[in-house]
């Protein structure tokens, strides 16, 4: 289940290189696609500048969801109930003795009890234990998404949203569905390796360089978990395609905000643009 935990940071090919936002467009049409990581740290602000060009040129802005619904408190809740296990179930119920030990063995080495941990869904455990270790590692502040979504606010910016909260909620539920000992060992894996993986994933991402991105997160996921891959990226880039066209015979620009892997690969946003006929440039 390859990097399946960096959905939540990120939810093309090399013709795409050297910019992370780029302009889909016709004679008639255009938008822009932005790809996001959803936390950073607070040295990766200013954002690369073809943000701002693209949100400067734009007439609203498009995201996942609803940011500011995800962030309320009736959200909030809704995520928790969802994180917990029916009652009478837990944890090592849907382990092998074998991944419930590394388990284990990784939460005492951290300092962490198994009892926070038992009666959580394993796809809960692995976003608590993934944004647990970002946070000691500085990359705790608010995403691309969020960044804009507020400033969109504040300059009375239309946003637009591509899935409910609901619809969103429910795909994370779903992950690591029958995968569990495999979704969590991959966990305890990324866990180990996450500061030198986020450096880089980082680094690539402000310099629009997408090659390493769509191997070892996109193409790998294909190739190791195909369910996952469907899940998370395939079949929401299936629905997202007529909504997008859609927005864009309405003639205004859209600037569209999205996890960076939606953007990249054979079943990628702009590789779908591009087959359309769509021109695509990097901005």
């Amino acid at each position: 289940m390859a990097r399946v935990i960096f959905y939540i940071l990120f939810v093309a090919t090399t013709l795409f290189a050297q910019s992370s936002v780029w302009k889909v467009s016709d004679a008639h049409h255009t938008l822009f696609l932005g790809g996001t990581i959803h936390v950073l740290r607070g040295s990766d602000y200013p954002l690369p500048e073809e943000f701002d060009k693209a949100y400067a040129q734009s007439d609203f802005v498009v995201f996942e969801t609803d940011i500011a619904l995800s962030q309320s408190r009736t959200f909030g809740m809704m995520l928790a109930k969802k994180m917990l296990l029916p009652p009478e179930q837990t944890l090592s119920q849907f382990l092998t003795p074998q991944t419930y030990r590394k388990l284990s063995d990784y939460l005492a080495s951290e300092g962490y009890s198994n009892a926070l941990y038992e009666y959580m869904q394993p796809w809960a455990l692995m976003m608590t234990l993934t944004q647990t270790t970002l946070g000691k590692m500085g990359i705790d502040q608010n995403g691309v998404d969020i960044f804009y979504a507020q400033r969109a606010l504040k300059d009375h910016k239309p946003q637009k949203y591509l899935e409910s909260v609901e619809e969103q909620l429910a795909i994370i539920s779903e992950i690591g569905k029958g995968e569990e000992d495999v979704l969590v060992e991959q966990t305890l894996r990324d866990m180990r390796e996450l500061n030198e993986t986020m450096a880089w994933m980082v680094r690539d991402w402000r310099e629009g360089k997408t090659k390493r991105l769509e191997d070892e997160m996109v193409n790998q996921m294909l190739e190791e978990s195909p369910k996952m891959y469907r899940l998370i990226l395939k079949d929401r880039n299936d629905a997202w395609m007529p909504k997008l066209r859609s927005m864009m015979d309405e003639g205004k620009i859209g600037f569209v905000l999205v996890g960076t892997m939606h953007l990249l690969g054979s079943d990628g946003l702009l590789e779908r643009f591009r087959k359309m006929g769509y021109r695509i440039e990097p901005l």
